[in-house]
């Protein structure tokens, strides 16, 4: 595998485009039949995803993603575009009426935010969710085939009280592809808000969620796998008028997240709230509020 972490920023982007596109293979399982059995119950499943000056990404993965899980009889994309400033918003207008139109994609946009913050942006998608079932679906991430119908069956198998992460080494690009209810997302208080802007929010949620009594499954079938890797300089580009570092941002919030779980404070945000952002939704010209 090509080492790429100290290459300036665009010769970076280059090789790992090539990489992600060409080079890096996943391996196809067969999956359980069972999957696609009528007779089980159908979940209504989330995929909760969030944008600031991504679309480079979402140029690649939005529309695949929902074309390779249209034909679940309950599902629903939910967008949070987080103030992107990157023609995002007439992206989708110009190419998702038809999903929007169909319920299929929840498009919402926020003009407030003036950085990126990864737990307010991805509690405001789960909270705009009405799914039984919410996924965290990065914008770099591929879904993979069927994947809505694969959660469904994981839930008709084990029950409620289980959280499911979609990862396995070296596919680091998927360590946010955490599946719960979202009545326990709701529980847990969502993405811990008081963090820094970014970094080990995904396994915050996912640690506190186990100190809470969910039982913890690691889902390693490469089907579902697939992402767009991002730079070093990406991994926080948007989320400070300074260019910051996102290893020493997530090495505070590790930090912030050991000490809560030690202390059991394991529902976030008690205190102020949180997904208090409103939204305008479909391009509709009212403001929604979450909170």
């Amino acid at each position: 595998m090509i080492n790429v972490k100290e290459l300036p920023g665009k010769i970076e982007r280059y090789i790992r485009h090539l990489r992600d596109f060409y080079l890096r293979k996943y391996s196809k399982e067969v999956l359980p039949t069972g999957i696609f059995d009528k007779k089980i119950n159908h979940y209504k499943v989330s995929f909760c995803t969030t944008c600031m000056n991504r679309l480079f990404h979402l140029k690649y993965t939005l529309e695949k993603n929902i074309k390779d899980n249209i034909n679940y009889p309950k599902v629903e994309f939910i967008l949070i575009n987080y103030n992107s400033q990157d023609n995002l918003h007439s992206w989708i207008k110009n190419k998702f009426k038809k999903y929007i139109d169909s319920g299929i994609l929840i498009y919402a946009y926020t003009n407030t935010p003036s950085h990126f913050h990864a737990s307010k942006a991805k509690n405001l998608a789960h909270k705009l969710a009405t799914g039984d079932i919410v996924c965290n679906l990065d914008g770099d991430n591929f879904t993979g085939e069927n994947y809505a119908f694969y959660i469904n069956y994981l839930f008709n198998q084990h029950g409620k009280n289980h959280l499911f992460h979609f990862k396995k080494a070296p596919y680091w690009g998927t360590e946010g592809r955490i599946v719960m209810t979202r009545e326990n997302f709701i529980s847990l208080g969502g993405y811990d808000e008081s963090f820094l802007a970014t970094g080990h929010e995904d396994h915050d949620l996912i640690n506190r969620a186990v100190a809470m009594g969910l039982e913890y499954k690691n889902i390693q079938i490469e089907n579902f796998l697939r992402y767009l890797s991002n730079t070093t300089r990406e991994k926080a580009k948007n989320c400070s008028k300074d260019e910051i570092n996102y290893y020493d941002l997530e090495s505070k919030n590790r930090i912030i997240s050991e000490e809560n779980i030690k202390n059991r404070k394991l529902v976030a945000n008690q205190k102020n709230g949180w997904a208090n952002s409103k939204l305008y939704i479909n391009f509709s010209n009212n403001l929604t509020s979450l909170s």
